[in-house]
């Protein structure tokens, strides 16, 4: 614990006192380092950063004393508490299930895999809700703490966070600025109920009474908002009051604006009621006190910005906060956990009545067009060794599965970390572990020979072209890895790289353009293309398509060029091109949404999206002319489509390995 009452370079530091109220002080800061959020649950203080949670005692609320701590747990994002277990979203590295009843030795329970970057969180009696940004909210039965289950899935767009109270759910959506409703009495089959605009993109969400609270920032709906001096540039954080009085139509009560900036990378936003204040967390503008007695007229009592970071050459950053007694603990993206005076302000928020909803049991799913192979964990790929398959299930491991001429588990291997994908070359299978990283295996009898660890961060993606030197791997959020698997028990990285933007997953393409030049593309900056056989070993080529691609796109080669979904259709991509996809030709079918990530077996294309759930075939015999031959969408995330022997194999995340059924 450090005492730091000093408000920082007051030339850097503060908003104007008359719209934005009074400055607050910092009194002190814990001494753990980097925060990202915290929580208070009676006389107790949890703080998440840097992989840890921390457990301190507040009993004196100006002073807390760390009482425990655990690490290991990732790139932490959101907390929230609940009969003594902390359940702690970690992005890319999944959702951590912490037993906090001793808070001298906190243990780890359970490592959850979510079905995609594990963001916001929030919990209703035995269901937790993890904000899994582009595919929407997860429902989860925590019933049993140590063995988390799906429940169900609900597509709400990009949701950053959320809260949840009464059987209704409130999600803050951030591309589409939106507020989201959803109806989860019935948490296995959830439904949207309705959707309020917001005039920023929308993140934290609380709920108080007949009210609901919703934290924004980026850019406002305002026109245009492209660049610094737009009317909507910046222009979106902010605090908005919606009536729920009827959450089916909540309605619009009031808004009050944080200074307009922007920042983009560190965008989350949130808000904590407590009586007649509004705690708001708006990153780089710092932490804001808002008097919400009056709904309809909000208005600023306070606010801290946090002190300018000279190694950073920036103000540091709120994540996160939680509001004690007369303080507000203020997690600091840059540098600690802030005790902030806040007296006659701050009080600890007073838990309302909830009706959480009741989970009922599973009904026995109708036979269709698919035989399923249901493992515990979640399905991501499929590859063939003969007609047998192996599966990437999850956190259950590699399975080794029989698909004909019926489904029969056949082996099962538990892996490091969760099993994320798995490619067949040769006589020999290639397997990305999560935190386990890469491990390589012999088919006959299946054996594991060697590891590549990739920096302690996870490895989500492998692809293996022939003739098998070298495989790409996708390592945490944003890095390429090539690695030379000549010899499996020595496994050797000989190129990194890394751009703006992030790799969401299976980004990088399958194959070799030429037999020799890879791709990858982030989401921000587009494709680059990586020479694997050109030389001694392998380079970037210098040859990069610099343009955004969404990340539920995809390619697939073809002989000379890359087929690349874009905006519901596709376009063809040559190494050397440099025009932007849409002074290229765009082909697609009229009515249909092209989205996902392509796969090309002969004249078929087969689409898959994760975001949405829906597959799409198509006869591309013409590229230029394709035909749809079907189309559908699932309940589950459908991950790259295999064809083996005519056969459609479709990993489907949580609904399982989908064999379509033949005549």
């Amino acid at each position: 614990m450090t005492d730091a009452k000093g408000d920082g370079s007051s030339a850097r530091t503060g908003h104007p006192e008359a719209h934005y109220g009074r400055p607050l002080t910092i009194e002190r800061s814990l001494s753990v380092g980097p925060a990202t959020d915290a929580a208070v649950v009676g006389e107790r203080l949890y703080v998440i950063g840097r992989g840890k949670v921390y457990v301190a005692d507040i009993s004196e609320p100006g002073a807390p004393k760390v009482l425990g701590q655990l690490g290991g747990l990732g790139n932490t994002r959101q907390i929230v508490v609940s009969r003594n277990v902390a359940y702690v979203t970690a992005r890319e590295d999944g959702l951590f299930v912490v037993d906090v009843a001793e808070p001298s030795q906190p243990k780890l329970l359970c490592h959850y895999d979510p079905i995609e970057l594990a963001t916001g969180v929030a919990i209703s009696g035995d269901v937790l809700f993890v904000a899994c940004r582009t595919f929407g909210v997860e429902l989860v039965d925590v019933s049993n703490p140590r063995k988390p289950l799906h429940l169900s899935t609900v597509r709400t767009g990009e949701a950053q966070s959320v809260a949840a109270r009464d059987g209704w759910l409130y999600a803050g959506v951030w591309g589409t600025s939106e507020l989201v409703v959803v109806n989860v009495k019935n948490p296995r089959k959830p439904t949207i109920a309705a959707k309020a605009p917001l005039d920023g993109y929308g993140d934290g969400v609380d709920v108080r009474g007949n009210l609901c609270y919703v934290a924004t920032g980026h850019h406002s709906r305002a026109t245009p908002r492209q660049k610094e001096g737009d009317p909507g540039y910046g222009r979106g954080h902010g605090l908005e009051i919606f009536d729920i009085t009827n959450p089916e139509k909540p309605q619009f009560v009031s808004r009050l604006k944080m200074p307009p900036f922007y920042s983009l990378g560190m965008d989350m936003w949130g808000v904590t009621v407590s009586g007649r204040y509004a705690f708001v967390a708006d990153t780089f503008n710092g932490m804001f006190v808002v008097d919400i007695a009056d709904p309809k007229q909000p208005r600023f009592v306070g606010h801290r910005q946090l002190d300018y970071v000279e190694g950073r050459k920036s103000d540091d950053f709120v994540g996160g906060l939680a509001v004690g007694r007369d303080v507000v603990y203020v997690a600091g993206g840059y540098s600690d956990l802030h005790v902030v005076a806040a007296p006659g302000l701050a009080a600890p928020p007073t838990p309302e009545p909830d009706h959480p909803p009741v989970i009922p049991p599973p009904e026995p799913q109708p036979k269709g067009r698919f035989e399923v192979y249901q493992p515990d964990g979640q399905v991501y790929a499929a590859a063939f060794a003969g007609d047998t398959a192996l599966v990437a299930a999850g956190s259950a491991g590699l399975h080794v599965v029989q698909l004909w001429p019926e489904i029969k588990k056949l082996a099962e291997h538990p892996t490091e970390g969760f099993c994320m994908d798995v490619k067949v070359l040769g006589d020999r299978a290639y397997v990305a572990e999560g935190k386990g990283g890469l491990s390589i295996w012999a088919l006959e009898p299946l054996a594991r020979l060697g590891r590549y660890r990739a920096d302690a961060a996870t490895v989500k993606q492998v692809v293996i072209p022939p003739p098998g030197k070298y495989a790409l791997l996708h390592v945490g959020q944003n890095a390429l890895h090539i690695v030379d698997v000549s010899d499996p028990s020595d496994v050797t990285c000989v190129l990194k790289d890394s751009r703006l933007g992030l790799l969401y997953g299976d980004q990088i393409a399958d194959g070799l353009l030429e037999g020799r030049y890879a791709c990858v593309f982030w989401h921000a900056t587009g494709a680059y293309w990586y020479d694997l056989y050109g030389g001694p070993k392998p380079v970037y080529s210098g040859d990069s398509h610099g343009h955004r691609l969404d990340a539920q796109n995809g390619m697939a080669f073809l002989e000379h060029e890359a087929l690349v979904t874009h905006r519901g259709k596709y376009f063809l991509l040559r190494r050397d091109e440099r025009r932007p996809p849409d002074e290229l030709p765009q082909f697609g079918v009229e009515g249909h949404n092209l989205n996902g990530k392509p796969c090309r077996f002969g004249n078929r294309l087969y689409i898959a999206n994760r975001f949405t759930g829906r597959v799409t075939v198509l006869d591309i015999a013409d590229i230029k002319k394709p035909k749809l031959l079907d189309s559908f969408e699932l309940e589950g995330n459908p991950g790259r489509i295999v064809v083996h022997k005519g056969a459609v194999i479709i990993p489907a995340g949580y609904q399982g390995l989908l064999v379509a059924v033949t005549d």
